[in-house]
């Protein structure tokens, strides 16, 4: 408390130099994030530059602005660092408008969020959205060594799969499942980047992952139960509908009926079960046969269709936003696998598009079980199926659940190895030039490499 209060009165000391009314605040919510306000007399390119030393070698990206009263954020600097930073204002006419370098002390990183290890360095500036899950789980950006520059703390005992940029570029978006007495309930909930919760939509049932669209609506899966044959038995089957909501405001999201889909309506029955469905599930008091499992969306902005990863059946589905015909990928499907066998095994992915996809194989019926990265592609006419690439990590071993895989700007990939705690950056040439790790006990959620930070 005394480092904080420390840090904002140091933000107010010094001259203003060409700008009026300078202020730099270290935020209260969120203590890697540095606010800056100042009046200007003209308008122009505003920027803030900033650095660990008085050279100030880092800048944030520019943003248009008028002549009067500004204010700009900043999103970069590492939990615990001494900061130099000051605003500049590139004018129409050619001048540079500059305020005086502020020296600002950042608090540690709240002590209840596990340490990560860092080795190597990512292959492009940017940082690391991904979750640290404990028993707090915490969505975090981390810099190249594994600092965190933001955090979001969720409640305890919460449970989060997913976690994104919004479009507008604002904050997050973050599923959040807590169980509330006897009822569990499931938000998309939407952080903004000062750390405040500005919006709450509940998606009932909902699970594993979701979508924000272009145009604002949030895709998202809920189970749907039917009674077939299996086996020659009758058995309740748990399945999956895609749904599309409008944004709702702290209020439940109303589900649509029909459905956008039904993966009942787009696989084929039921049929050669693995050993993963012979476990029933509990859902809603009942025992299920936990079928599709779709535990992936993605949106394809080239084609307009959501696109889903099937855990389960090893089945990648595709359908446009407006609905229409469901296009399967699979071998079920009649698809044939370039090698002859099917080229991923019980996966999860944050990287899906209408002819590829690259996935996180969590290999969970390879003899003996291996996690790796892969990267596939089909041709829809002549129903094949390729891998491109893959890497198996030696030190990574079998990922039973969750796992992830996100293509980087650089063209190579970033893998969640989830419940090792582990994260690595691999070339498609299969060198790791970037390691994560936690310590003991926390785990990695989803990632997604941001630019601009």
């Amino acid at each position: 408390m005394m480092s904080l209060l420390l840090s904002m009165l140091l933000a107010c000391a010094g001259p203003s130099g060409d700008l009026d009314g300078v202020s730099f605040t270290v935020n209260p919510r969120v203590s890697t994030v540095i606010n800056a306000a100042w009046t200007s007399a003209e308008g122009g390119e505003a920027r803030l530059e900033w650095g660990y030393d008085d050279r100030l070698t880092e800048r944030t990206p520019s943003e248009r602005v008028e002549a009067g009263e500004h204010s700009m954020r900043l999103i970069g600097p590492a939990a615990g660092a001494r900061v130099f930073v000051r605003a500049v204002v590139e004018t129409d006419d050619g001048d540079r408008l500059t305020s005086a370098v502020h020296v600002l002390d950042l608090p540690l990183a709240p002590a209840e969020m596990a340490f990560v290890y860092a080795d190597g360095a990512p292959s492009q500036r940017g940082a690391l959205l991904t979750t640290i899950v404990m028993e707090q789980p915490w969505v975090v950006l981390l810099n190249a060594d594994g600092e965190p520059i933001w955090y979001y703390g969720l409640p305890e005992r919460s449970i989060t799969t997913s976690a994104q940029p919004t479009r507008d570029g604002e904050g997050v978006l973050v599923l959040v499942v807590e169980q509330q007495g006897p009822k569990k309930v499931v938000q998309v909930v939407r952080v903004n980047w000062d750390g405040e919760v500005v919006g709450a939509m509940e998606i009932p049932d909902g699970h594993h992952d979701f979508r924000e669209l272009p145009d604002g609506r949030i895709a998202w899966v809920q189970p749907e139960l039917r009674e077939l044959i299996v086996d020659g038995e009758p058995t309740i089957v748990m399945g999956d509908n895609l749904r599309l909501s409008e944004w709702g405001e702290d209020a439940p999201a109303t589900p649509t009926e029909p459905p956008l889909l039904s993966l009942f309506d787009a696989l084929p029955p039921p049929g050669d079960l693995c050993d993963h469905h012979a476990r029933p599930t509990e859902y809603n008091g009942e025992l299920v046969l936990d079928w599709s499992h779709i535990n992936s969306i993605d949106y394809d902005p080239d084609t307009d269709e959501l696109i889903m990863l099937a855990h389960f059946v090893d089945t990648i589905v595709s359908v446009p936003v407006t609905g229409g015909e469901a296009k399967v990928v699979s071998v079920v499907a009649g698809y044939t696998p370039q090698t002859g066998e099917a080229p991923f095994s019980h996966a999860h992915s944050s990287m899906l598009r209408s002819d590829r996809a690259l996935l996180f194989d969590n290999g969970l019926h390879y003899v003996p079980p291996l996690s790796r990265v892969v990267s596939i592609s089909w041709d829809e006419a002549a129903q094949t199926l390729s891998e491109d690439w893959s890497y198996e990590d030696p030190d990574s071993g079998a990922v039973q659940v969750l796992g992830d895989a996100q293509p980087t700007p650089s063209g190579g990939a970033l893998a969640s190895y989830s419940t090792l705690g582990r994260i690595i950056e691999v070339t498609e040439a299969g060198e790791v030039v970037w390691t994560l790790e936690t310590e003991a006990g926390a785990g990695f959620g989803r990632l997604l490499w941001m630019e601009g930070f």
